[in-house]
């Protein structure tokens, strides 16, 4: 059933809004409105596009994005297998057609834990954007440009990655990119602190170019404070369709959230809906993985993932909504 946030509250141009810990938290000024756009509904009708495909490597499906320009997906997938490696950052990306059917791969050493995605079909190429620069943790904390090179291995030293982490005065703590097609603009998700993430939203043009200062930014929200139900329900990636975006929360072999953000939201109102999804519930040792906005030919779909394992076989679903309120 639908339900209300108010375990958290988003916090705008100077409106302080009651975290979970009861604390008011503060904003910092926020440029511009985001333009009005359809929200999808989550009760609506769905698919299940990918199931159960097996990616390269056997690693576990982290994130995945859409080229909606050929109609391909890109999945990062990170090793948790071995400590050493993880710690490292080391991801797979995969290529595949829509359906999950594997065209191509690439090795990142040392980039993060591959938390979220973003692909930008340009100039006869197409970019990645991802966390970059692993920490000890295993998390990135800057954000890469680069091309995808089927094949290939990216070290994290590599001159065919391109700094585009955002420089707004803020700490930027594990910061995690995304595009959003229907508008053209980049969001990065990042935190200021232990319980304070944050979502900064660039036009693709002035983010490709490296034009990501304080005057450059088209918005700047706060996130709801997660609290108690971030600690059961770990953040798995996001994504924005105009107006709104999109949270995928939940641990594996539990149940799992979608949380719409309004980002031209006040107060209360900013939290519009959180779903309980039941998509793959049947999947063994489901746990949920990204967000993506698919621009289909017959139309906009929101798009969520699903890691499972199936006797030691690691598999990615994607499931869609397909309708909005």
């Amino acid at each position: 059933m639908h339900q209300l946030s108010r375990r958290g509250l988003f916090t705008v141009a100077g409106v302080a809004a009651l975290g979970s810990t009861g604390a008011l938290l503060e904003a910092s000024p926020a440029n511009a409105a985001v333009p009005d756009s359809a929200r999808f509904d989550l009760s609506g009708a769905g698919d299940n596009p990918v199931a159960k495909k097996s990616l390269h490597a056997n690693w576990v499906m982290q994130s995945f994005a859409y080229d909606n320009v050929h109609q391909h997906l890109y999945f990062a997938q990170v090793n948790t297998e071995n400590s050493d490696r993880a710690n490292a950052g080391d991801l797979w990306i995969t290529k595949t057609d829509t359906e999950g059917n594997e065209l191509g791969s690439m090795a990142l050493h040392n980039f993060g834990h591959g938390v979220s995605i973003a692909v930008e079909p340009y100039d006869g190429s197409v970019y990645l954007w991802t966390e970059w620069m692993s920490s000890s943790s295993g998390f990135g904390t800057r954000i890469g440009r680069f091309a995808f090179a089927d094949g290939t291995v990216l070290e994290k030293t590599s001159s065919a990655v391109q700094d585009r982490t955002p420089s707004i005065g803020d700490t930027m703590i594990n910061p995690q990119p995304a595009i959003d097609p229907s508008t053209g603009r980049l969001l990065v998700r990042y935190k200021t602190g232990e319980d304070q993430p944050r979502i900064v939203a660039f036009d693709l043009a002035d983010a490709r170019a490296g034009r990501l200062a304080t005057q450059h930014r088209l918005a700047e929200r706060a996130l709801p404070s997660r609290g108690a139900w971030g600690a059961a329900n770990p953040f798995q990636g996001f994504t924005a369709y105009g107006r709104y975006a999109y949270l995928l929360e939940g641990r594996a072999g539990g149940p799992s959230y979608i949380s719409v953000i309004d980002l031209n939201g006040t107060g209360q109102s900013t939290v519009v809906d959180r779903w309980e999804t039941t998509a793959g519930q049947s999947l063994p040792g489901r746990e949920p993985q990204g967000m993506a906005v698919w621009m289909h030919p017959t139309g906009p779909r929101l798009a969520f993932g699903f890691h499972s394992n199936t006797g030691g076989v690691r598999q990615a679903s994607v499931f869609v909504k397909t309708q909005f309120v």
